[in-house]
């Protein structure tokens, strides 16, 4: 074999070596990120989940110290365009759910970086143009009493939710809009109110927040729970509650996602961090916590095979105010 042969075969070895060993950064970013020192995001969440994600990137880059500010999704966004309008650039990473992350993005505060591990998360968990990729899911599901409800008559679509033998026996988180507007948006905007309306008719119980919310269909105070995530369910039920769920198909779905700040402090270190949200050790963290993460081939032992699903549209994210307005007239939240 003569050297220039032997040239592209060596180099081809060491592709493949690579592609097993997973996606490595470049040493420029990785000498940039040492000269940088931290990386600082905000997101809500679980605050054990995310010491992991930050110890497990700590070990991984042990010159990079990452912290986490605690927010929710509402007041992220106030706080983030407070702070970027006064010239205080603060956060690198931003995490929050897909609706508001597009809004961040349609603002023009977000970094476009296409981190090389966003091929291995489906197109339809990200958006097309490099600026923000779903971390993990929710998948929600109409969870149930298992002493009060016999499976043989759990409903099996969301028209069956209609059938008076449910009248007065469904609760319902007064916040569930997620839910509400995909469902609008699987029946059509019409029927979808239609249905909204007659769904009303069985005297829904709306309870706030769906910790209490499952929490009350465990205690037998509530038969059935119309809108609940797959995964909290599982928690409850492992820990000895009579509750379990079935998905009504299409079952919905949403995402928690992350995105660079357009003007973050530490851009390099933000996109080892990204890097690591999103490489399958940064992915099984999540699924250690029997969550669904976004990566393809990692998936919770509860999660249903070729289950139908719908996943959130994030561009209807400045729109969110009707819709939360029309939930308010059809169900009577406050």
């Amino acid at each position: 074999m003569s050297f220039k042969r032997y040239i592209p075969l060596a180099a081809l070895f060491y592709c493949l070596l690579r592609a097993v060993a997973g996606y490595a950064a470049s040493a420029d970013i990785i000498e940039a990120a040492k000269k940088e020192g931290e990386i600082n995001w905000y997101g809500g969440g679980s605050s054990e989940i995310d010491e992991d994600i930050n110890r497990g990137f700590t070990k991984k880059y042990p010159f990079i110290q990452a912290k986490k500010f605690r927010i929710q999704s509402q007041r992220l966004l106030v706080r983030f365009e407070a702070e970027s309008r006064a010239g205080k650039h603060m956060a690198d990473i931003l995490r929050t759910t897909d609706w508001y992350i597009d809004i961040f993005k349609k603002k023009n505060l977000l970094l476009k970086y296409d981190s090389p591990e966003r091929k291995q998360i489906p197109d339809e968990l990200k958006d097309r143009d490099g600026f923000y990729t779903a971390l993990y899911m929710f998948l929600h599901v109409t969870a149930y009493n298992t002493r009060m409800v016999p499976k043989n008559e759990l409903p099996r679509t969301y028209d069956d939710l209609l059938n008076p033998k449910w009248k007065d026996k469904l609760g319902l988180e007064d916040a569930a809009y997620v839910w509400f507007v995909n469902l609008l948006k699987i029946k059509g905007e019409k029927a979808g109110i239609d249905y909204m309306r007659r769904l009303a008719r069985q005297n829904v119980s709306l309870r706030s927040g769906t910790t209490l919310l499952a929490n009350l269909v465990a205690a037998g105070e509530l038969p059935l729970a119309i809108d609940l995530y797959a995964y909290n369910v599982e928690r409850t039920k492992k820990a000895g509650a009579p509750l379990d769920w079935v998905a009504l198909e299409p079952a919905i779905v949403h995402t928690v996602t992350a995105g660079i700040n357009r003007n973050a402090p530490h851009p390099n270190a933000s996109k080892l961090f990204m890097d690591f949200l999103l490489s399958e050790e940064g992915q099984r963290i999540y699924l250690g916590e029997n969550m669904q993460p976004a990566r393809r081939g990692l998936a919770p032992a509860w999660l249903p095979k070729n289950l139908k699903l719908h996943i959130n549209d994030p561009d209807i994210g400045d729109k969110f105010g009707d819709y939360q307005k029309l939930f308010g007239e059809i169900f009577g939240a406050k």
